[in-house]
Order: C-alpha cells, then sequence, then structure tokens
C-alpha cells in the first residue's frame, strides 16, 4: 500500500511539472524508498532518465563516476523538494499506522479468545490453527517491515 500511495503521488507531481521540465530522474535509495526528481540522484546510485519529450520513454542509467545536475530553475527544484519531503512525511505515517495494525494482529491471533474472519462469501468462519498459524507469520513479518526505523 505505501508504494501505491508514493507512485499515486509522484505521478500527480509528474503531472503538475510537464509543463515546465521535460525530464526526470528515478531511482531507489538503500532503504526502498522511490526518488522522482529533477535533480541528478548522489553519485553512485543506479537511476532511470524518464523524459516527457519522448512521452515517457526511460533511459537506464548505471551509477556515473561524476554526477552533473542539469541546469534548472530554483522556482522548479524548490516544488519538487517540498513535494519529496510531503511523501516521506505521508510514507512515515502509512508506515507507523501499519505497525500499529501488524502488533493489533500478532496480540489477537496469541490471545486464547476465538477468532472469525469473513469469507468472500459474506459468512463468518472461525479460524483453524493453521490459519491462525498463518496470519501470526503475516503479522510478524508486517511488524519487521513497518516497525523498524
Amino acid at each position: 500500500m505505501p508504494k501505491t500511495l508514493l507512485c499515486c503521488l509522484l505521478s500527480g507531481a509528474l503531472a503538475v511539472f510537464t509543463v515546465s521540465a521535460q525530464e526526470y530522474y528515478r531511482w531507489q535509495d538503500k532503504s526502498g524508498q522511490l526518488h522522482v526528481s529533477q535533480i541528478p540522484p548522489p553519485a553512485g546510485v543506479d537511476y532511470q532518465i524518464v523524459s516527457m519529450q519522448a512521452k515517457g520513454a526511460v533511459t537506464e542509467v548505471k551509477a556515473p563516476v561524476v554526477s552533473t545536475p542539469k541546469e534548472s530553475t530554483p522556482a522548479v527544484q524548490n516544488p519538487v523538494a517540498e513535494l519529496n519531503k510531503q511523501v516521506e512525511a505521508m510514507n512515515a505515517q502509512v508506515r507507523q499506522h501499519n505497525c500499529k495494525q501488524a502488533q493489533i494482529n500478532q496480540q489477537r491471533l496469541t490471545e486464547e479468545a476465538v477468532l472469525m474472519v469473513t469469507g468472500d462469501d459474506g459468512k463468518s468462519v472461525e479460524l483453524t490453527a493453521e490459519m491462525r498459524a498463518e496470519q501470526l507469520e503475516v503479522a510478524e513479518k508486517q511488524i519487521k517491515e513497518f516497525c523498524q526505523q
């Protein structure tokens, strides 16, 4: 879900800035966070160049030895930087929400109480020991993914 939200926000940002810019850099940092900017990534980072002139053509670029930023006006850089900050803040909120929900799920799954789930047909079914174990494993994986800072 966080990646979907991020993609939607970044797609919207690209649509807003297509009038003033024709080329974007897209890369992932070490933590897997997606970045889209008119400013190239730090040196040593593999990235893609997305060209709006060629109707969304994407060019793969391996990490250059020296990264030379493309000249752009400060008026365009600031909104992109602000958008990146907003995306990072929203991603942090989504991770925090997912962490709390995974912890709640883990707690419920380890209790002795009977747990019911609603099936695709709309009927409630009691979780079997096998289903509980599978869901507990999912919750633990989510805790590792979302609760680590």
